[in-house]
């Protein structure tokens, strides 16, 4: 029912409003110029060059489909400008903001020219950020301190840490002991921060400290839940990678930077030509 109110409500507008009916203004004209940007809107990956192909290459009926999409566009646009929905609407004041910065950003990317100097001052200014951090492999028994107590899980831990390194268990069997473990059984290359978000600082650091082996089984290593067995078979030191093997982040980088500065800088230009006034309140301290 509030829905068909609402729709009789916006006929009762349209038909109410004082609107320009002379031909110009209700005339659409569809053709290359205006599918086009229809065409780029819907596949953002596409240059103007590709995008006219696309479009002699449409059939009879897709571009027929895409004519009655734009004019219903228009149709709708033109309603809502003529109900005056652009006036003083945030929303549209940001999409008109947002297109202009795309713009800004697509041309100030082309011009832009960053040379193999340039990619060497900015990650020699920005190492630690490039750094990667030492990375573990393991797996790990897991012995419930709060089902059987703590002094019995760890008990139970160094009964079973025996077992393991007498058996030759490997990496592929932990699953098949210890108690279910809330996260995961095996950990492969992960940094130290994840390993410390699931069992706790005390424990990722006891383990980032072992030595690697395929079979010699460690602990009890107390967690935030109980006791660990683990099996440490790769510990990755931290390391700051060469230029060469970042490039493409690094350079990445440096276009975002550079493209942030330009853009302030179009802005600050812009605004110099403004004359700005800024009413304080009345009450104002």
């Amino acid at each position: 029912m509030h829905f068909l109110l609402a729709g009789i409500l916006l006929f009762l507008i349209f038909d109410l409003l004082p609107r320009d009916t002379s031909d110009n203004a209700r005339s659409i004209q569809v053709g290359t110029e205006q599918l086009l940007p229809l065409i780029m809107y819907r596949n953002p990956r596409l240059d103007p060059e590709e995008a006219s192909e696309l479009l002699a290459s449409l059939n009879g009926k897709q571009r027929n489909g895409l004519v009655e999409t734009y004019i219903r566009e228009e149709v709708m646009y033109r309603e809502a400008v003529a109900l005056g929905l652009d006036k003083n609407n945030y929303n549209a004041r940001r999409r008109l903001i947002a297109e202009l910065e795309y713009i800004n950003q697509g041309f100030i990317r082309e011009s832009l020219i960053i040379t193999d100097d340039d990619l060497q001052a900015h990650y020699e200014d920005n190492r630690v950020r490039y750094f990667v951090a030492p990375q573990g492999t393991f797996t790990h028994v897991y012995f419930a301190s709060d089902q059987r107590g703590d002094n019995a899980a760890h008990s139970l831990a160094e009964e079973e840490l025996l077992q393991l390194n007498e058996s030759n268990i490997p990496f592929h069997q932990a699953a098949s002991h210890g108690d279910h473990f809330l996260y995961h059984r095996n950990y492969v290359s992960k940094e130290q921060e994840e390993v410390a978000s699931h069992f706790g600082r005390g424990f990722a650091g006891d383990v980032f400290a072992l030595t690697a082996s395929d079979t010699q089984w460690k602990g009890p290593i107390r967690s935030a839940f109980g006791y660990h067995l683990v099996l440490v078979t790769s510990i990755k030191p931290g390391y700051y990678p060469p230029l060469k093997e970042i490039r493409v982040r690094v350079e990445d980088d440096v276009t975002r930077l550079r493209v942030e500065e330009e853009i302030e800088r179009f802005y600050r230009e812009v605004r110099s030509t403004y004359f700005i006034s800024i009413i304080e309140p009345e009450n104002a301290p």
